[in-house]
């Protein structure tokens, strides 16, 4: 489940606002495209706490999730986890 735990908004991109959020996912796979939330779009340095894990991520300006400890790179995109 993906919780909305604070966001900040930025500007309007007609008809979405652009935010900054704060995020929380039971597991990364939860985690959305920077468009996959409606009405909003979710900008650069966007951050997501996986629960399960206790990882952090942040959302990069190509829209994949950087883990901030590992530096590993998870891109929420369908072709991408079409191809895992």
């Amino acid at each position: 489940m993906l919780t909305i735990l604070k966001e900040k908004f930025m500007s309007f991109d007609d008809p979405n606002a652009v935010i900054i959020a704060e995020l929380a996912v039971d597991s990364k796979t939860e985690l959305p495209e920077a468009d996959g939330i409606e009405g909003r779009i979710l900008a650069q340095g966007t951050l997501a706490w996986e629960i399960s894990t206790g990882d952090f991520y942040g959302l990069s300006s190509s829209g994949t999730w950087v883990n901030q400890t590992t530096g590993d790179v998870y891109d929420p995109t369908p072709e991408a986890q079409d191809g895992e």
